[in-house]
């Protein structure tokens, strides 16, 4: 490809490039009749750009730089262009990058992170195969005695009642570390009435050093929460029930026990 100083020093415009007088305004260009006889210095710029861009040659070198060299200012312009021409002369890359960046990135942050939403079937079954895990119910004492927490005595273990308040977290964290012996080593379930705060006490949990915190998809009543696909799927040892039901219960089997005796 021709430089551009080769294409400068063999044109009309070359005289345009000597330095004139500070006493001469006005700077010749040529002799031509349908050319400008007088041009000022202050335009002197502004005609050669005007002139490189007639031609398609030097236009091509002129948008591979990104500045005004006589300015200093950057060139938007030009590097929309070139932008513009990348993506049309390599669209599968382009396409690549932006797959990885917007699936393959995401999904691979997504399964390493230590806080993930797990549905209550799987809740149930990490609890039963996993000595480490712990169920935490973050319902506040009013929701907690019209509906119980899962009755985990069936895998050995207890469902641990931390209510979770967002402007005291503090205070909450405190007690669920107190809670826990080894949060290092604790995998711990996390069940509210749905599943908005559940996932940021798992965030949170993860944050100061609990091994991983699962947050319950749907929570307690929510879709596909636990009371929905106990009936179902859940054996009923495990099963959620309203507290007068649970008395209930317990009064029924003492009298049992009762009469028995």
């Amino acid at each position: 490809m021709t430089s551009l100083p080769i294409i400068l020093a063999s044109s009309p415009l070359r005289n345009l490039c000597k330095p004139s007088s500070p006493q001469t305004p006005l700077i010749p260009l040529s002799n031509s009749p349908n050319s400008l006889q007088l041009l000022p210095k202050t335009h002197l710029s502004l005609a050669v750009s005007q002139f490189i861009l007639s031609s398609p040659v030097l236009a091509s070198e002129s948008f591979t730089s990104i500045s005004d060299q006589s300015t200093g200012k950057i060139d938007l312009e030009s590097i929309l262009i070139s932008i513009d021409n990348f993506f049309n002369k390599y669209p599968f890359f382009v396409a690549g990058c932006t797959f990885v960046y917007l699936v393959v990135v995401p999904v691979v942050i997504f399964y390493l992170r230590k806080y993930k939403p797990i549905s209550a079937m799987n809740a149930f079954r990490k609890l039963k195969m996993q000595p480490e895990s712990q169920l935490l119910d973050i319902r506040d004492d009013k929701t907690l005695a019209s509906l119980a927490s899962p009755n985990l005595k069936f895998l050995g273990k207890s469902s641990i009642q931390v209510p979770y308040s967002e402007d005291d977290e503090s205070v909450f964290l405190k007690k669920v570390k107190g809670t826990f012996s080894d949060p290092e080593n604790t995998v711990v379930c996390i069940l509210d009435n749905f599943d908005g705060n559940s996932m940021k006490v798992a965030e949170l949990l993860v944050e100061n050093g609990f091994k991983e915190a699962y947050y319950v998809k749907g929570g307690a009543r929510g879709k596909n929460g636990w009371l929905a696909i106990q009936e179902e799927l859940l054996p009923p040892p495990v099963h959620m029930y309203s507290t007068k039901n649970v008395k209930s219960s317990n009064n029924n089997e003492a009298s049992i026990v009762g009469t028995e005796n």
